[in-house]
């Protein structure tokens, strides 16, 4: 008996190629730190209040019976020194430069620098200045990154090199630091995008004169630099930020590299008017880093044309820019020190006391002193008009 012919099986299905980018939306750093523009103005705003309410309690457990406290008390609540959340911001980008200082003190390399001053961000969308000191959090912060990424010191050897701190004392806010993130360590930084994006230019583009494209990308690492210092690491991915840095350097090799990438001949931005209504719906975000819960490239990728692909990530490239430059700050040292001493006052309200007492003395002492050099011209005014003629006077007129 002749068996039936069997059938040929098909060929197995392609799996599904996994981008650094579908591995990316898989990570915490996605999952729990990626916001919308207004999503982080309402931590900060909150966290804000919530350094308000802890000054608050403080004030109100101050001893009714000591001076100081009267004289908070007489100088009304409205005038006490809170601090603002613009002003939260500048003081934490201030320490957050600082912190790069001391990395490089320290001869750390970049993926610590970058990870530590990421944890002092994130650390203030939860926690407020006012309730802890960025300087001292600052520290733990390099410390702790410094273990992540595995360039440990030792922490008697970091605090000796640091004045006024002791191990103790860089080490008592770990445990809360490591509360605020969440126990999610693990920072992506565009560094390595970068880097990939360097070698894959190259490939697409072999006719690209390798020194020009070097001299982009270093000026692209110094804009990665300072985008730390803003809030495009929690609206925007790696790559995307790598991407607009890029861009920022030389924008016509970006967006030759990115036509050529997509399969497109020429060049030809016309669907953007259709695409940034669909942009803006994150308010300044694109929706891709808008929404951690949702993985919406999936789902346009088999809708959209390559030009229309091509569009729509050059206006994410271009938020991003325009985000890098709008919110890039450098706070003088002055501005530091007046912010720094509203934080001490707010952490310990009884200095702000002795401060109003100490105004209130001089104050009376000035007043008191112009009291009495006003009444002395008129004192030996009367002394002369009462004082007999001396001789020489009476000689001159006989």
């Amino acid at each position: 008996m002749v068996s039936p012919k069997e059938e040929t099986p098909l060929p197995p299905a392609k799996p599904k190629k996994v981008t650094n980018d579908d591995l990316y939306r898989r990570s915490t750093q996605y999952r729990y730190w990626s916001f919308t523009v207004s999503k982080l103005a309402d931590l900060r705003v909150l966290a804000n209040k919530k350094g308000l309410k802890s000054t608050h309690e403080k004030l109100d457990n101050l001893d009714p019976a000591l001076e100081e406290t009267k004289a908070v008390t007489s100088n009304g609540l409205d005038k006490f020194p809170f601090v603002t959340p613009t002003e939260e911001l500048q003081i934490i980008t201030y320490y957050a430069r600082k912190c790069q200082d001391l990395a490089n003190f320290f001869r750390l390399p970049s993926q610590v620098r970058s990870t530590a001053i990421v944890y002092l961000y994130k650390f203030y969308l939860t926690h407020s200045v006012m309730a802890y000191h960025p300087q001292h959090i600052m520290y733990t912060c390099l410390f702790l990154a410094a273990k992540v990424e595995n360039s440990f010191i030792g922490i008697s050897n970091f605090s000796n090199a640091i004045p006024r701190t002791t191990p103790d004392s860089i080490l008592q806010y770990e445990y809360l630091i490591l509360q605020s993130l969440r126990f999610s360590l693990r920072c992506h930084h565009p560094f390595m995008p970068l880097y990939g994006f360097y070698l894959d230019i190259q490939d697409l583009l072999p006719k690209v004169d390798l020194k020009r494209l070097t001299r982009s990308c270093d000026k692209a690492r110094e804009h990665i630099s300072e985008s730390l210092f803003t809030d495009v690491f929690f609206l925007f991915t790696p790559p995307q930020i790598a991407l607009s840095c890029l861009w920022k350097s030389d924008d016509i090799l970006v967006e030759r590299y990115l036509a050529k990438t997509m399969g497109l001949k020429k060049r030809q931005i016309k669907g953007e008017l259709a695409v940034v209504k669909e942009v803006e719906k994150g308010n300044g975000v694109s929706s891709e880093s808008a929404s951690p819960d949702a993985d919406p490239a999936e789902n346009e990728s088999n809708l959209l044309t390559p030009q229309q692909k091509f569009d729509k990530l050059m206006i994410t490239i271009k938020k991003c820019a325009h985000a890098i430059e709008k919110n890039t700050c450098s706070p003088s040292v002055d501005e530091a020190r007046r912010i720094s001493s509203k934080i001490r006052y707010c952490l310990d309200p009884i200095r702000y006391g002795r401060r109003l007492v100490k105004q209130q003395k001089e104050t009376a002492t000035v007043v008191v002193q112009a009291n009495s050099e006003q009444s002395r011209p008129s004192k030996s005014g009367a002394r002369m008009a009462d004082a007999p003629e001396g001789p020489s006077k009476r000689v001159k007129t006989e």
